[in-house]
């Protein structure tokens, strides 16, 4: 379920390391925990970096599919807990944001909260699911794939390629499922400080569409807008890393003082 995103030296045998701080990382639907592979190189060297690979694919092939944010929530918040022993941060891209403020919410609840959330290409969640009139995973595979080359991130070459369109199809429908049955239930705002990513030419995150996060935590709430689409964060995963950095670290030392 969890994927190492980098290899980090081992600690010398029997010497105290320091608190470790861990990141996790959701994906966008159709994605895998690769998505996050061009921004691990620019995030600070001491972090543990843990990506979520969603049923389908690479470790989590014969998983199956979650159909909804409470599946995944089930699924993920005692596995996230079992990893971490220190602070820590979740960041989600698209789904993965959606996912992530469910998880959070979660965390909050049990009283585990991480010390910061961020979340990426999503609208605000009360605002989830007024974007599109029908359910996309229930729309036709060409439609889809449409879908997919209007978006962009995906190479032309997957796309002319059947096989490999049948497979995207059947993981996209499954993501979509979760986030197109989402329904937002009422609740307060949480007490973890929010950073909100979008891509300047997306057009699933305009301002309105996002200026609702204002009002999903009790704590300052940053937004950055990066030069991209909808996956600005395959364009730009240096300028996305240093931001996600600093937001982090401002919070660390926060806590801190």
């Amino acid at each position: 379920m969890f994927r190492e995103l980098r290899k980090r030296p081992a600690p010398p045998p029997g010497a105290p390391g320091p608190e470790e701080f861990t990141c996790f990382f959701l994906h966008h639907a159709g994605g895998s925990s690769a998505s996050f592979l061009l921004m691990q190189r620019h995030l600070p060297s001491d972090w543990r970096l843990r990506a979520v690979e969603l049923p389908g694919r690479g470790l989590a092939s014969d998983d199956p599919p979650w159909r909804g944010t409470a599946d995944a929530v089930r699924a993920l918040a005692p596995e996230l807990l079992r990893e971490v022993t220190g602070p820590f941060a979740v960041f989600g891209h698209s789904m993965g944001a959606l996912i992530g403020y469910e998880l959070v919410r979660e965390l909050v609840r049990g009283g585990r909260p991480p010390v910061w959330l961020g979340v990426s290409a999503m609208p605000a969640p009360d605002l989830v699911s007024t974007r599109f009139p029908d359910r996309r995973d229930l729309w036709p595979k060409e439609r889809l794939v449409a879908f997919l080359r209007e978006l962009g991130g995906t190479p032309e070459e997957m796309l002319a390629d059947p096989d490999m369109v049948d497979y995207m199809v059947d993981l996209l429908r499954a993501d979509l499922r979760i986030v197109d049955t989402y329904t937002h239930a009422d609740g307060p705002p949480l007490d973890v400080p929010i950073s909100v990513f979008t891509g300047t030419g997306d057009p699933l995150t305009t301002t309105p569409m996002i200026d609702g996060w204002r009002s999903r935590s009790t704590l300052p709430v940053a937004f950055h807008a990066l030069p991209g689409g909808h996956f600005y964060l395959f364009e730009e995963p240096e300028l996305l890393a240093r931001h996600l950095a600093e937001d982090i670290e401002a919070r660390r030392l926060a806590v801190q003082a």
